[in-house]
C-alpha cells in the first residue's frame, strides 16, 4: 500500500498533480528571492515591476497549498 492511499487528500487527489505543483511552487520561491537579490546589488537593474508581485503571488499560493494540500497529507500518528 502506498502513502497516497494511506493519505488521500480531499483537495487535490492526484499525487502526481501535488508533487509538480509543489515543485512549481518551490522553484518560483526560489526564482523571485534570488532576481530580488540580484536586482538590489547590480546597478542599473531594475526588476521590481515583476519580483516584487512575483514574490507576492507565489508566497500566498505556497500558503496556500501548504495549508491546503500539504497539511492534510501528514499521516496521522
Amino acid at each position: 500500500m502506498s502513502n497516497a492511499d494511506l493519505t488521500p487528500n480531499v483537495v487535490v487527489q492526484n499525487p502526481s498533480v501535488r508533487k509538480y505543483a509543489g515543485i512549481v511552487l518551490g522553484v518560483a520561491l526560489i526564482f523571485f528571492p534570488a532576481a530580488i537579490v540580484l536586482d538590489v546589488n547590480a546597478p542599473g537593474l531594475d526588476w521590481s515591476a515583476w519580483t516584487t508581485p512575483g514574490m507576492a503571488v507565489t508566497s500566498f499560493l505556497a500558503g496556500v497549498f501548504g495549508l491546503a494540500v500539504t497539511t492534510p497529507n501528514v499521516p496521522r500518528a
